[in-house]
């Protein structure tokens, strides 16, 4: 069988990771059976991992049994600490697909066995609504996907990692009239330097004194290119979904 792949993701004007400096970072290998598209996603528990609703939605009919969840891996050419199947696909209730963009993008994937924790595989701690960050704040990108549209990222598909600003919600809402309270912007207005279009479900984490947290799950960007000016990427704020994250893992121990 010939297995075709979406040109999904893909970080602009990165840099290669350090081996192990993002050890909640998950690729999503996903299929549904004749086709193959990767994804983001961060390990939050031993055996469930947050991504965005997008990348296994009804729409791209995904085949759990064809599809892989990677970590602890580094270069995907190279070896990965785990290869894990997808027990359990639970979307949020209230996941829209609309024309300017998603509401709700947001997901949970349990994993079909649990992981052992190391230096190069733990989870990711998430923000609260009690938490801030502006353009100041130090925030991170992370993918595998394309550096360029249509420029695969080469060699041994390094981990890149990509340094972006907390972009000012007035200055997003002007950018994108349908974003609401649970959305969010970061990037550059102005350089070349964006997640745009790519690596969806991917995760922005920003330092606080105590580490970093994840802030977004990369939802969309401009539908006429990556990284276009004045059209930064948007990220589903992951402080508003804490309930819907707590409740699943409960929910399906």
């Amino acid at each position: 069988m010939v297995i075709l792949y979406k040109a999904w993701s893909y970080i602009v004007g990165g840099e290669d990771a350090q081996e192990g400096a993002w050890p909640w970072m998950a690729h999503l290998n996903l299929s549904d059976g004749t086709v193959r598209w990767r994804c983001g996603g961060s390990l939050l528990t031993d055996q469930w991992v947050l991504t965005a609703a997008r990348c296994v939605d009804q729409r791209s009919n995904i085949l759990m049994r064809k599809s892989m969840i990677w970590l602890g891996s580094h270069k995907l050419r190279g070896p990965s600490k785990f290869f894990r199947g997808i027990s359990r696909v639970v979307i949020h209730p209230y996941y829209r697909v609309q024309a300017s963009g998603y509401l709700n993008d947001i997901a949970m994937l349990k994993m079909s066995k649990k992981v052992t924790f190391s230096a190069k595989v733990a989870n990711v701690s998430l923000s609260t609504v009690e938490d801030t960050f502006d353009s100041s704040s130090e925030c991170w990108l992370t993918g595998w996907g394309n550096i360029g549209k249509n420029i695969p990222l080469p060699g041994e598909e390094t981990l890149q990692q990509l340094k972006i600003p907390i972009i000012d919600q007035s200055e997003c809402t002007a950018a994108y009239p349908g974003l609401t309270d649970e959305m969010m912007c970061a990037g550059y207005m102005q350089s070349r330097k964006d997640g745009c279009d790519g690596d969806y479900g991917g995760p922005l984490v920003c330092r606080t004194t105590s580490g970093f947290v994840q802030v977004g799950v990369l939802s969309y960007g401009a539908s006429g290119g990556c990284a276009l000016a004045g059209l930064p990427s948007v990220y589903t704020r992951v402080a508003q979904y804490l309930d819907f994250i707590r409740e699943t893992i409960e929910r399906y121990p």
